[in-house]
């Protein structure tokens, strides 16, 4: 297993979209936020035990999203587990850290599918129910996928990109914040603003330029 990217991996992606490769990797140092826990607590290996979902010595850094899953479920768990299960998204459901295996394992204990479809996965957090914008045509692949390298990270985060469209924007990327604010405001909503999105991006392409 390939813990963390190289050059080679940025050029494959930038080499997919048409894109430069300090276009990608300018986006994916702001949109990413480390894709790996590599030394993984033993309680939560022991949790389905050798050979589980939950195995190996690095899993890739997930958030549990109590709000999906509740949606996703038609609240049927709202009452029995309101720390899984919740009408609307709420700040203090996070656990944060490895610890959100440990809800995802019990949310898979009471709907697999649903529960896997309701946690963002991987340096870029895309959510399990974005598997198909991802390149995946099952929930359970995308996951696989996600357990096996960043570089699979990489690449689906650029068929994410594709797939929403917003491979124009990301050919416009420049040292420039005014070419950043296309993909930015595209990628994470009109609060990209609010976040100055458009100015990190710009600031991290000068750096790799």
């Amino acid at each position: 297993m390939a813990i963390g990217l190289t050059l080679a991996d940025f050029r494959t992606a930038a080499a997919t979209l048409g894109c430069t490769s300090v276009q990608i990797r300018a986006v994916w140092e702001v949109e990413s936020g480390g894709g790996w826990f590599t030394d993984v607590r033993s309680d939560i290996l022991a949790l389905d035990g050798p050979g589980g979902f939950l195995d190996g010595p690095h899993l890739p850094k997930i958030l549990f999203e109590a709000h999906v899953f509740d949606r996703r479920t038609a609240g049927r768990y709202r009452d029995s587990h309101p720390n899984l299960s919740s009408r609307v998204w709420n700040r203090k459901l996070y656990i944060g850290g490895q610890g959100e295996y440990v809800r995802l394992w019990k949310a898979m204990q009471l709907d697999r599918h649903a529960a896997l479809k309701s946690a963002s996965v991987g340096g870029a957090q895309i959510m399990g129910f974005n598997h198909r914008l991802a390149g995946f045509d099952t929930v359970e692949a995308y996951w696989e996928a996600m357990k096996v390298s960043e570089a699979a990270h990489l690449q689906a985060f650029a068929t994410f990109i594709e797939n929403r469209g917003l491979v124009k924007a990301l050919k416009a990327i420049s040292n420039s914040p005014e070419d950043c604010i296309a993909f930015a405001r595209g990628y994470n909503g009109p609060g990209y603003a609010r976040n100055n999105y458009h100015v990190k991006i710009a600031q991290a392409h000068a750096r790799y330029a």
